[in-house]
């Protein structure tokens, strides 16, 4: 369980599943978690049997949940006289229910508390993200193998997914991209049915989940043989990925960090095409802070894991981008893959 900020009357409330996860260290599907000098797990007779065993290995108690009654008489057992909340995973209907609910409990937000703290990772949490990258950099890498004229970018996605469970994957951390040709130019091409043929640009996005924890990454190959064109872009947005992980450091800003990146591709005349952030944090979500775009404010600290992405995307043509999961240290930024990021020229000959 994680330890919190908390003061005698005080309490933190949790019904999103991802926060209840982070603080009490069990995964539940529904329940209403209250953090306090004696926490409480509330949850309904569905999921009551098996939460009592998970919740008796983090000493935390399990209750029977059958309405909002049960809630406020906790709260009322533990005189609690200020409720927070974490206003960015409820909705303003709901929090109009947890006003009548917490009547005459003073109710503040916590966001910018738990964001701050589920930035920075622990080293079992690290582990689990790098596990989640080595299954996804092998999954890209023999998925890759697989490509041959004529399949379907669905086809190449089903053959991805099942390499990932295949190799221990929990579960898909988002929707995987596989896209080809001109679809590789949308940053977030819905996959579809369109068929791959010679002289196109291969490009994958993925990732996956290990104990909860995301893992994601970026390819573009070419089937065939590529072009000068394609050639440029590739090899400065690749100039772009490295000079980005080699120059971020602990106590960079989201912007002065993409920044780097951006500053690179407009110097070989691609900036204009860089058209999203560098990357995002990444943890039990895949979007988490920091934030590493041009208006970002956040601080990439030790033991932050964030993505690296810069792309070039030329609309009717082809798009380009790699992206690495990275976690900070006192030296910099560390990759969490071991391949080359050379271009893959996948064979038309299979």
């Amino acid at each position: 369980m994680k330890n919190l900020p908390v003061l005698q009357g005080q309490c933190y409330y949790f019904e999103d599943r991802l926060n209840r996860r982070y603080v009490s260290g069990v995964d539940i599907a529904e329940g209403y978690f209250i953090y306090s000098d004696s926490p409480a797990y509330l949850t309904d007779l569905r999921y009551f049997s098996a939460a009592k065993v998970k919740l008796k290995k983090v000493e935390i108690t399990a209750l029977k949940y059958k309405s909002t009654d049960d809630i406020k008489r906790e709260i009322l057992k533990r005189d609690i006289k200020t409720v927070f909340i974490d206003f960015s995973k409820i909705t303003l209907t709901r929090y109009e229910e947890l006003k009548s609910v917490f009547k005459g409990i003073e109710i503040k937000d916590c966001t910018k508390t738990i964001l701050s703290l589920r930035q920075v990772k622990t080293e079992d949490e690290i582990k689990s993200i790098e596990k989640a990258c080595k299954i996804s950099e092998k999954a890209v890498k023999e998925t890759f193998a697989c490509v041959r004229e004529g399949i379907t970018e669905k086809e190449l996605l089903k053959i991805l997914e099942d390499i990932t469970f295949s190799l221990g994957g929990e579960s898909m951390a988002f929707d995987s991209i596989v896209a080809f040709g001109v679809n590789s130019a949308v940053p977030h091409h819905e996959t579809g049915k369109t068929k791959l043929k010679c002289g196109d640009a291969v490009l994958i996005d993925t990732g996956c989940k290990v104990n909860g924890y995301s893992s994601d990454i970026t390819r573009t190959a070419f089937f065939g043989k590529p072009d000068k064109e394609f050639l440029s872009v590739y090899n400065s947005v690749l100039a772009a990925n490295v000079k980005a992980e080699s120059e971020i450091y602990a106590g960079i800003s989201g912007s002065a960090a993409d920044k780097i990146a951006r500053d690179e591709l407009f110097a070989r005349g691609y900036g204009k095409y860089f058209t999203h952030s560098l990357g995002h944090g990444v943890g039990l979500e895949i979007h988490e802070n920091p934030r590493l775009s041009p208006s970002s404010n956040d601080i990439l600290v030790k033991n932050s894991v964030f993505t690296v992405e810069p792309g070039v995307y030329l609309d009717g043509k082809f798009g380009v981008r790699i992206e690495d999961t990275c976690v900070m240290t006192p030296a910099g930024a560390k990759r969490l893959f071991k391949d080359s990021k050379k271009l893959r020229i996948l064979s038309q000959n299979k």
